[in-house]
């Protein structure tokens, strides 16, 4: 009996603990939501508060140092410096000067613990973009947490403080692939001051490392200076590493250049298909006539993915819709295979259709005729 009681008592002691446990959820969402609301109406009084600072160079309306503290202010300020450009950001600057605002986010960024408030510091400083910030985004590039790095270092690109692009690379090495990713978006702010700063990277790295030259590389190609084409294509020749090919050809086709024809031609003949494949949409990408012919060799490539790029390619050439077509009366099933595809993704077969206008016609279309002689034309 006095098991059963014990029972009893622990079940209502339980419930009762959640019974206060939901109570106090429920209060402290209640105060979350209304310290929000009140939050986000300072933010709005401070925005305003800004915008005639900003508007008006004589304005006598005070900003409190309690007001700089106050993190609504912070969310205004960040606000108001992504919406201003030219003489509006130097009175936002001299604002942020007046007030401390970027000594006191570097002092909390700076400080061990804690991490939320770090982290916001981090990311309060990369928007901000005030120069005066990056010896401490410098050394936080090194931070033990991944997404104060991240931050360090977009604030430092959107400064463009030049001194940290060869620590960003340098990184490239030792990141998680989730950091580097953010870093190559970071050093695309650099423009090309960042190109040989990669390329040496690339060039010291490409024979005993794969990821962090594949991402510089990349990085290179959405960065689009074409005087890095020369030495893409010294890196291209030297590596024997597939994914450091791979990568070095994508860049090409994206820089597009001309002058990375005759190197990528070359690359229809490896023994790679992965290589002829890629070599074969980056020449799509220059658009050179010159390949043409080469790109329509490669439509009899064993492999098929080769021959489905190399037809794509050949579409987006002067006059390669033509050749598409000469390659659609091959004797090759495989050639005249991937010329169709090319030509229906092209748009081809409902104009060809659209041109015949009845049925009865179609069949003096060469690409309706050869989709209806293979089972593959649309109803």
């Amino acid at each position: 009996m006095a098991g059963i009681e014990f029972v009893q008592i622990a079940v209502l002691v339980a419930f009762g603990f959640n019974v206060v446990a939901l109570v106090a959820l429920i209060m402290l969402k209640a105060v979350h939501r209304r310290r929000m609301r009140l939050h986000d109406r300072r933010r709005e009084s401070y925005v305003s508060l800004l915008s005639r600072h900003v508007a008006f160079e004589h304005c006598t309306d005070r900003i409190t140092p309690e007001m700089a503290e106050d993190p609504a202010f912070l969310d205004a300020l960040i606000d108001v410096r992504n919406a201003v450009a030219g003489p509006e950001m130097a009175t936002l600057r001299e604002i942020v000067s007046r007030h401390g605002v970027v000594e006191h986010q570097m002092a909390r960024l700076r400080s061990p613990f804690p991490l939320g408030r770090r982290l916001r510091a981090a990311v309060a400083l990369a928007e901000i973009g005030d120069e005066t910030a990056a010896p401490a985004l410098m050394e936080s590039l090194d931070d033990r947490e991944p997404e104060i790095r991240i931050q360090a270092a977009r604030g430092l690109g959107r400064i463009r403080w030049t001194p940290a692009i060869d620590r960003i690379v340098w990184r490239f090495g030792i990141e998680t692939p989730w950091v580097r990713v953010r870093f190559s978006d970071t050093l695309t702010m650099f423009g090309t001051k960042a190109t040989w700063p990669l390329l040496a990277y690339v060039r010291i790295n490409h024979k005993h490392e794969t990821e962090g030259p594949k991402l510089a590389l990349r990085t290179l190609a959405q960065i689009e200076d074409r005087d890095a084409v020369k030495p893409i294509l010294e890196i291209l020749a030297e590596s024997r590493n597939l994914e450091i090919q791979i990568a070095a050809i994508e860049a090409l086709g994206e820089l597009g250049s001309p002058g990375a024809v005759p190197a990528l031609s070359e690359m229809l003949t490896s023994p790679h298909w992965e290589l002829r494949a890629k070599a074969a949409t980056a020449l799509g990408s220059i658009g050179d006539e010159w390949a043409t012919p080469l790109l329509v060799s490669s439509l009899r490539d064993p492999d098929w993915w080769v021959r489905r790029n190399s037809a794509a390619a050949i579409a987006r050439m002067p006059a390669g819709i033509e050749s598409l077509y000469e390659a659609l009366e091959s004797s090759d099933p495989f050639a005249a295979d991937a010329a169709a595809e090319a030509l229906t993704n092209a748009g081809e077969l409902i104009s060809a259709r659209l041109r015949a206008g009845e049925p009865d016609e179609e069949a003096n279309e060469p690409l309706v005729a050869y989709m209806s002689a293979t089972g593959k034309a649309e109803p």
